[in-house]
């Protein structure tokens, strides 16, 4: 368990040996959940911050359309529930979902003040996750407020290659892409093919690369 939670971004370089002693001080709690169970639903309210031992989690918001707009999904080594555990209604704005076998370890909102307590370096790294989750979740509200599929699709490559300096976008699937654009998947593999065909784009099951920079450019702020 230490070993995961050395890779946490809460624990960044805090050694072991205080991890350890850490475990022993604070209490915490370790469920484990199936497949396509629920970890916690919309709605309900949050008393822990969570990390991901084992297997995958992902939180989405599910439309009475049918409609499922994915917010996030989680590794191990990842946490969710930090923002809330401090907000003043700190209810699950959306439902997570184990997607395969998980181990979740959580500590009580008492647990987490002790530790920021006692330990600087665990503060400075809540604060900078906090400000970090900030700016993902922007981004996403831009990405759902755009007016067309095609603007969405240029935004999350331009980007990357403004970020990265490259290209190439990989993806997990094109199902997980456009529940992150908040779209069906049918309406996204057709844009991409009309993005392709446009000189835009190539791409395939695992990446979509950047043919054309300038026109790419010129179809988002048109």
């Amino acid at each position: 368990m230490i070993e995961v939670l050395k890779k946490t971004c809460f624990f960044k370089g805090i050694n072991e040996k205080e991890i350890d002693e850490i475990l022993k001080s604070q209490l915490y709690l370790v469920r484990e959940y199936k497949k396509n169970e629920v970890i916690a639903n919309q709605g309900e309210k949050c008393n822990s911050l969570s990390v991901i031992l084992e297997g995958k989690a992902v939180i989405q918001t599910i439309y009475e359309n049918g409609k499922v707009l994915t917010l996030s999904n989680f590794n191990v080594s990842d946490v969710f529930a930090e923002a809330l555990l401090f907000s003043k209604d700190k209810e699950y704005p959306a439902t997570v979902m184990a997607v395969e076998n998980c181990k979740i370890l959580s500590f009580p909102k008492q647990s987490v003040l002790g530790i920021m307590q006692k330990n600087a370096k665990f503060a400075e790294n809540m604060l900078e996750l906090l400000s970090q989750k900030i700016v993902i979740l922007n981004r996403k509200i831009n990405l759902v407020e755009l007016d067309s599929i095609r603007r969405k699709v240029c935004k999350i490559l331009l980007d990357n290659y403004k970020k990265n300096k490259s290209y190439i976008y990989k993806i997990a699937s094109k199902k997980e892409l456009a529940e992150e654009l908040g779209i069906p998947r049918p309406s996204l593999s057709r844009e991409l093919i009309n993005m392709r065909d446009m000189g835009l784009i190539e791409f395939n099951l695992k990446e979509i690369k950047i043919t054309n920079l300038e026109g790419l450019e010129d179809e988002f702020f048109s």
